[in-house]
């Protein structure tokens, strides 16, 4: 039977002999996942990406035995067994009779409101305390996990070295599609250099037995609160190369996959917390942001195959390149953490705020809005309109240079910290702009200026939408946009200055703002 009519086949509640049940379906770059009723069916695709093989029944078998063997140290009574999908005179069932034609994990179905992802969503108020909670958790179970050294194994730098340049390879096929050619060739050349440079500090982590059989794919989606109990589940399974590694490469998962979500508040929370278990020391800072990009890159090479699988439906391939692209940015954004100055400039509407908040997560920036503090200073809400004529009220000229002013005493307090900030605001006047160089020049700190601009008719487009949406602090409309283009001083080419347009792809934008950053620091 092909995967696709297995696939419909799966889909029919009559297959679990639950005819009333509701069906719900995922799918990943290697599996296909039905949730029915309390219990979740896991089935292996026949692929074969070199990292993996699951092309035969007997792999599949295999594997999915691994899987429930291996995630019953995270989490106990969640992983039920294996069962025999089977066809008798072309009727399908599971452990019924007939010729075995592929097998699925069974677990426990999860309950969604405990799920990690969700309760981020919903931004639950116990989260701090959940997530110290889960750190600890996290670094008292590696402690009791079985360590390797280069007496019983492969010596560990190999296998990172090996892992690398599989990536690499692997990805190729995707430049210009999911990873731009710049952003590759970067990565590469760091990754080298960092395995060359400190290659005898991966060799001490191993002899002082960090190097442990852990998760291999601890982020978000593989975290589940319930009640008083925690389940962290999929580990990988498919290949104990990626899976027994440095402690930190597990933590550094989680890591990046809260500061992708926008929560660097609890990335810090969990780094905290894990350090209060497992010593901390000078390896940490250097080791921790490698691991993170690796990461992040290895993330976005399996949504890139994903993008790419052609049983997959074209709403699931395209937001797996879009995941991609994010997750290559936040792989390079690494690279640029040295805190720093970015302005925005421009006209309303041509996209500021957009290239801001996309720019903000890989470099875990702070993110400043003019729009907001405007009104902050104005005793308002962010949502409450101010249509005022141009340059008047709260737009009046004292209201904006105190509105700067304190934007920049908050960016150079955030800079003294240790972290970036971006600076969402048009920046129209030039003794402003000026103002803000300065500053960062005497304080230290690098400042660029990022010139956003965009075409007339898709701006007043945007304007119009936006407007008609009212969610936005933004008080920019249509019969404003001519005024403030009249009087916008000119922006001249200087170091520091980087072009972006507004009306290109986001994730394309970002990937050349920070490659100029690298670039030309």
């Amino acid at each position: 039977m092909d995967s696709q009519t297995l696939h419909k086949t799966l889909l029919n509640p009559r297959t679990y002999q639950m005819p009333e049940a509701d069906i719900s379906f995922k799918e990943t770059h290697i599996s296909r996942l039905y949730f029915v009723g309390d219990r979740v069916y896991k089935i292996k695709k026949p692929v074969d990406f070199g990292f993996l093989d699951f092309t035969t029944l007997e792999k599949r078998l295999f594997y999915c035995q691994e899987e429930v063997r291996l995630n019953k140290r995270f989490c106990d009574g969640v992983y039920l067994g294996v069962a025999d999908i089977r066809e008798h005179e072309g009727q399908i069932s599971l452990d019924g009779p007939g010729h075995t034609i592929e097998h699925a994990v069974v677990m426990k179905r999860l309950p969604e409101a405990g799920m990690l992802p969700q309760l981020l969503t919903r931004n639950d108020p116990a989260l701090p305390d959940r997530m110290a909670l889960l750190a600890r958790h996290i670094a008292e179970r590696y402690l009791q996990l079985e360590s390797f050294g280069p007496e019983t194994d492969t010596p560990h730098l190999e296998v990172v070295k090996n892992n690398w340049e599989e990536n690499f390879s692997q990805t190729e096929p995707f430049i210009g599609r999911t990873i731009s050619s710049e952003t590759f060739a970067v990565l590469q050349n760091y990754v080298r250099g960092f395995e060359k440079d400190h290659a005898e500090l991966f060799r001490k982590r191993e002899a002082r037995g960090w190097v442990r059989d852990g998760h291999g794919d601890l982020h978000c989606e593989h975290i589940c609160f319930i009640d008083h109990d925690i389940a962290i589940y999929d580990c990988i399974e498919f290949n104990r190369r990626f899976r027994i590694a440095d402690v930190l490469a597990d933590l550094a998962f989680l890591l990046m996959d809260l500061e992708l979500r926008g929560r660097h508040d609890l990335a810090a929370t969990v780094r905290k917390n894990y350090f209060t278990i497992i010593e901390e020391n000078e390896d940490t800072g250097l080791l921790l942001p490698f691991y993170q990009v690796y990461r992040a890159y290895v993330r976005g090479k399996v949504e890139s195959f994903l993008s790419d699988d052609p049983n997959a439906d074209h709403a699931n391939r395209k937001a797996a390149e879009d995941r991609a692209r994010k997750y290559f940015n936040q792989a390079l954004g690494y690279l640029c953490r040295s805190p720093k100055i970015i302005l925005t400039c421009g006209l309303m509407g041509v996209g500021k705020t957009t290239i801001s908040r996309n720019l903000a997560i890989p470099l875990a920036a702070k993110l400043l809005r003019s729009d907001e503090v405007r009104k902050e200073l104005a005793g308002i809400s962010p949502r409450e309109r101010c249509e005022e004529d141009f340059g008047a009220g709260i737009y009046s000229e004292n209201s904006s240079r105190s509105t700067y002013e304190l934007l920049l005493s908050r960016a150079l307090s955030t800079l003294q910290s240790g972290r970036s900030v971006i600076i969402d605001a048009s920046f129209a006047d030039r003794q402003e702009r000026r103002r803000f160089q300065a500053a960062a020049t005497k304080a230290g700190f690098p400042l660029w200026t990022v010139l956003v601009t965009c075409d007339r008719e898709t701006v007043l487009q945007r304007l119009d939408r936006r407007h008609a949406q009212g969610e936005d602090a933004s008080d920019g409309r249509c019969e404003l946009y001519d005024r403030q283009a009249q009087a916008f001083d000119p922006v001249e080419e200087h170091p520091g200055l980087l072009h972006a347009d507004g009306s290109e792809d986001t994730p394309a934008t970002i990937a050349r703002l920070l490659a100029s950053m690298l670039n030309e620091a």
